[in-house]
């Protein structure tokens, strides 16, 4: 008997019975580690080869077990009277969960599998002898999506029937050959691809080192072209005006201001969640900050984004600001109330009202903030100062309950704040929908406990028939989902800042309930930074 392993944040996958096929696999798997490492520069290279053709046969055999197992689901669907709309409901998050991959990468793989298997022979011989890699018969595969299946059948056999074919071309060549065969066999299904293509135009953004991000927009290339000649233009123009910003500097400026509207200096009417101890605000600690959206931060460099001239002087107290005190950015916090920063608060609610247990620190029309400006001709942003609070050790998030079917916004914030991200195992993806963990129509609670983010596909794939997910014991909100299969995969949230390292694999004796949130909580401090109306 063996036991599937996951990340240790994720916790184990629930062992199956394991077959001939899987002892020999993870036997090779164990093997590797004990080859003799006395040998020559030689026997090395012919390793290193061996190992890459072991990967693309590897990767061959589980395109193989892939199709199989989509072919005997959807086969056992249709027998029990599923529509075929719903066959393959929640397979490519199987995939991706055997995978240890987000379920949006489970889709390729099954998509990938299904086309060598049934469509494209010769490409996925290539790939089991290793005279392809993965990656490679990826790019077959994609640049002959638009073709029907005779046409493709052709481009797999004039480029892949014969070895020396494709023998020392790149990833670069494959894919020119490949669509240069895809052109010649049918040039209006390219052209209606094309077509079609400007129907996924989007814009991403993903963290980048260094607390800086990338922002990246998928144009049609006339419009990709035009807006980078705008931005030249507009650069090259306040070049010539002295102004002593690089290009590149010149033009990512000019796009935050022409999209948002506002100086570079201060972007947006919008709101930006940072997450941060108050020993990290108040008393120059390391400890780093969550910014959402975005995610780790150094602590310095949040204390820096909330920091005004007021605040740059004089801390809570009025006093001279020491070096604790520095980067103290919330003039008058603790004067209204000494419970403006009596523990830590975390996260994500977006207006003025409270969630859950937390306490609010204020007046009754909202939580205490300022006024600030990025410069002389700025307009003024408020800081708003919120409370939420979690248990101490372990850093669990502690809720509200609700009777309402849907989650309410406060809560949907709360559980933005803890989950951060998509709770399926190795999928990042934006949280999309707040979900009862136990469905509400099975009597699952609306609170915090029975709460989890999920993106829209992973949501959707967990309605499907044989899944079961459930809440269970753990150093922090742990889920535990069960696939069809009965593979089981259990999901943590992460931890918030403040919490003690270790903690993820420790399970405190008890944790406080909701009612003794006051008097055995730890604190987080969560800012709403946005500029005022």
């Amino acid at each position: 008997m063996f036991e599937s392993i996951v990340p240790a944040e994720m916790g184990p996958v629930t062992p199956v019975p394991g077959d001939p096929g899987a002892v020999l696999v993870r036997g090779w798997a164990a093997g590797l580690s004990d080859l003799d490492q006395e040998v020559s520069e030689g026997v090395r290279i012919d390793r290193i080869t061996a190992m890459e053709e072991l990967k693309a046969a590897l990767a061959a055999a589980q395109a193989r077990e892939t199709e199989a197992f989509v072919a005997s689901r959807r086969q056992a669907r249709a027998a029990a009277g599923i529509s075929a709309e719903k066959r393959g409901r929640g397979l490519a998050k199987e995939v991706g969960l055997a995978r240890k991959d987000s379920p949006n990468r489970g889709g390729r793989h099954l998509g990938l599998a299904t086309t060598l298997i049934r469509e494209m022979p010769y490409t996925y011989q290539a790939l089991a002898q290793g005279r392809l890699n993965e990656w490679r018969a990826t790019i077959l595969v994609r640049e002959t999506a638009c073709l029907a299946v005779e046409d493709r059948a052709a481009v797999d056999r004039e480029l892949c029937a014969d070895p020396a074919t494709l023998q020392g071309c790149g990833d670069k060549r494959i894919g020119a050959l490949a669509k240069q065969a895809a052109l010649r066999l049918d040039p209006h299904a390219v052209v209606r691809r094309a077509a079609k293509a400007e129907t996924g135009r989007h814009v991403s953004c993903r963290p980048a080192p260094d607390t800086m991000a990338y922002v990246s927009a998928l144009l049609p290339v006339v419009q990709g072209v035009a807006v980078t000649a705008a931005l030249v233009k507009a650069a090259d123009r306040l070049k010539a005006q002295g102004d002593e910003r690089g290009r590149g500097q010149l033009m990512a400026d000019i796009l935050v201001e022409r999209v948002t509207g506002q100086p570079a200096r201060n972007p947006a009417k919008i709101e930006v969640q940072l997450v941060m101890t108050d020993r990290t605000l108040f008393q120059g600690d390391s400890e780093p900050a969550h910014l959402a959206g975005y995610g780790i931060v150094p602590a310095h460099w949040a204390r820096d984004l909330l920091r005004t001239e007021s605040t740059d002087h004089e801390n809570a107290n009025g006093r001279e600001a020491g070096p604790a005190a520095a980067g103290n950015p919330i003039k008058g916090a603790a004067e209204g109330s000494g419970e403006a920063v009596a523990g830590p608060a975390d996260a994500g609610t977006g207006d003025t009202g409270t969630a859950g247990n937390t306490r609010e620190a204020g007046s009754a029309t909202g939580p205490p903030g300022f006024r600030r400006r990025a410069s002389a001709d700025a307009e003024e942003v408020e800081v708003w100062v919120r409370r939420l609070y979690t248990a101490p050790g372990a850093g669990q998030l502690l809720g509200m309950d609700s009777r309402a079917r849907l989650m309410p916004a406060g809560l949907q914030r709360v559980i933005q704040a803890r989950d951060q991200l998509c709770r399926t195992p190795w999928c990042d993806a934006p949280i999309r929908h707040h979900d009862h963990v136990v469905p509400w129509r099975n009597a699952g609670d609306t609170s915090e406990i029975n709460g989890q983010g999920l993106c829209e596909a992973c949501n959707l794939a967990k309605e499907a028939d044989g899944w079961h997910a459930q809440t269970v014991p753990g150093p922090r909100h742990t889920v535990e989902t069960t696939t069809p299969t009965g593979h089981t995969y259990q999901s943590t949230a992460p931890a918030l800042p403040g919490t003690p390292p270790g903690t993820a694999a420790e399970q405190p004796d008890e944790l406080p309930g909701p009612l003794s949130i006051s008097e055995q909580a730890l604190g987080r401090i969560d800012f709403l930074y946005r500029p005022a109306a």
